[in-house]
């Protein structure tokens, strides 16, 4: 594979490299001066953004979700959006009802949507895109594994029938989740154009002319969008900066009104803003060690559950925490963020740091003299930190981490299908309980690569899915505490996702949304 680095790294360069990093960040944060956002105030009103991710694709069935999907946010209009406080809201179904058993949603579309080559969002149009989008065999196509059909009800009212019940299935059709991103019916005639190409109703459209791919993805305005008075610039403009001291330096002096980033970045920053610059952050996500050879077939000592809670036992989730993300970051030792439904803090008591109790662990599991793990990641400054941090910390037990690398999400999805090694660090997010199921606990999730399963944990989850939304948090609960019994997972914090703002812009809080929703990013007043 290309660019990808593997190593085995020792304690002591490991945590010279963490210090060096951190002061890194910090360092940059003293440089550059504060200003006023580049192009908010000017005449040709652009709105300049950076991201860390470069997008797999531009196709909304195979481009990353969250943040990793900003660059589809501006020219595809989902048909719900999560707000804040966790409901939903109207944006292309102005309407939208569960059935009694969890089993359908029927959405209601507004009439006067068009997509960007003109052509008329309807539920002919609604279905041919869901049905493709589930279908095509992208990343998180498996939210929509339980797919029956879609059926059309009338010229703007269809409904998604799915085989097993979902009580959060009209979540998977939001701005983070990518389902509801609808593509036009004359581009499905040719889905290769969606790679490079948008086409959806959003009240932006990729300029090719002016997008580099991997690096500059510029958008103008939809000359079809059905809210011309909600189109606030004349041009949008999304950079990537993977290297986030570039993008800081780049926020302070003004060259950015928004920046996509990580609490590594944004605790180093914090206190070395300019005038008017601010970040926005709430505490949505996880991050740790996705234990995915849960059986051992590649990497034998994890499927000894001992081995897998000794890992847990020897990760100090406080120590850790603090010294990388500071206000930006909690730590747990579960999936769900507190003020999500199934968070339950007796699981934070679970796995209290004891490298004794580790090493006994592993003793008794036939490892007394230590073993070795092949984990990987993706190569960004969140990950890389916190590969070192747990890196030096379970050298002291004995377990040896060694490192794949990898240069983006594509890579990793490639790799980590094939089974090339037998852990992850990564990070998702927190909110509707159900889509944990689809992407981590799921025997086909995307971040279940070995397909493990739990005869209790499936039972689990099948009964808090028959409730509905709302009506099933101590069924959760189970499920949580369940899944943290396993040791699946050996994960260290709740992280905040963290934007840096610039004082030309306004945006709407994150919140159970997730992320910041780059098409509703409005000018300051």
């Amino acid at each position: 594979m290309n660019n990808t680095r593997t190593r085995t790294v020792t304690r002591r360069a490991l945590l010279g490299a963490a210090a060096l990093s951190i002061s890194a960040l910090a360092l940059t944060a003293c440089a550059g001066g504060g200003g006023a956002a580049a192009g908010a105030g000017s005449a040709d009103k652009v709105l300049n953004i950076s991201n860390t991710f470069a997008p797999v694709s531009m196709d909304p069935a195979f481009s990353g979700n969250g943040r990793a999907g900003s660059m589809l946010q501006p020219a595809y209009e989902p048909l719900v959006r999560t707000t804040a406080d966790g409901e939903l809201e109207p944006a292309l179904a102005e309407s939208w009802k569960m059935s009694a058993d969890n089993k359908s949603v029927t959405f209601t579309l507004r009439q006067d949507a068009a997509f960007s080559d003109g052509e008329p969002v309807n539920a002919e149009a609604a279905k041919k895109s869901i049905e493709y989008w589930a279908n095509a065999g992208g990343p998180f196509s498996v939210n929509l594994a339980n797919l029956d059909e879609v059926v059309v009800d009338g010229e703007y009212e269809f409904t998604v029938k799915l085989t097993q019940p979902n009580p959060d299935v009209a979540s998977v059709f939001n701005t983070y989740w990518l389902a509801g991103d609808l593509i036009s019916p004359k581009a499905l005639e040719d889905p290769k154009q969606l790679t490079t190409k948008t086409f959806g109703a959003g009240p932006y459209v990729l300029d090719e002319a002016a997008t580099i791919s991997g690096k500059t993805y510029t958008y103008v305005p939809n000359e079809h969008y059905y809210d011309q008075q909600d189109i606030s610039w004349d041009k949008v403009v999304i950079s990537v900066y993977e290297d986030q001291n570039s993008a800081i330096q780049a926020f302070k002096t003004g060259q950015l009104d928004l920046m996509v980033s990580d609490p590594v970045t944004g605790n180093a920053n914090k206190d070395q803003l300019g005038e008017g610059q601010r970040i926005v952050s709430d505490p949505v996500q996880w991050s740790g060690l996705i234990l995915l050879d849960r059986d051992g077939e590649t990497n034998e000592p994890l499927g000894n559950l001992k081995v897998r809670q000794a890992i847990n036992h020897a990760l100090d989730r406080e120590l850790i925490t603090t010294a990388l993300f500071g206000d930006f970051g909690t730590p747990t030792s579960q999936l769900q963020v507190e003020g999500f439904a199934g968070y339950d803090a007796a699981n934070d008591g679970k796995y209290a740091y004891d490298p004794e109790k580790a090493k006994s662990l592993l003793a008794e599991a036939g490892y007394p003299d230590g073993l070795t793990i092949d984990v990987g990641y993706v190569n960004n400054t969140l990950n890389a930190t916190q590969a070192q941090a747990m890196a030096g910390q379970l050298e002291k037990v004995g377990i040896t981490l060694k490192f794949t690398e990898w240069q983006n999400l594509g890579e990793l999805q490639t790799a980590t299908n094939q089974n090339e090694v037998g852990a992850i660090i990564a990070q998702s997010n927190s909110g509707a309980p159900f889509m944990a199921k689809f992407q981590t606990l799921d025997p086909e999730g995307s971040y279940n690569t070995f397909h493990s399963e739990n005869p209790e944990l499936t039972r689990l989850i099948e009964t808090a899915a028959a409730k509905p939304a709302g009506q099933a948090e101590e069924d959760w609960k189970a499920v949580h505490a369940k899944v943290t019994d396993l040791a699946w997972f050996g994960i260290t914090s709740a992280l905040n996702v963290t934007y840096f703002v610039g004082n030309g812009v306004q945006v709407p809080e994150p919140g159970q949304s997730l992320i910041i929703d780059m098409a509703e990013i409005k000018p300051a007043s």
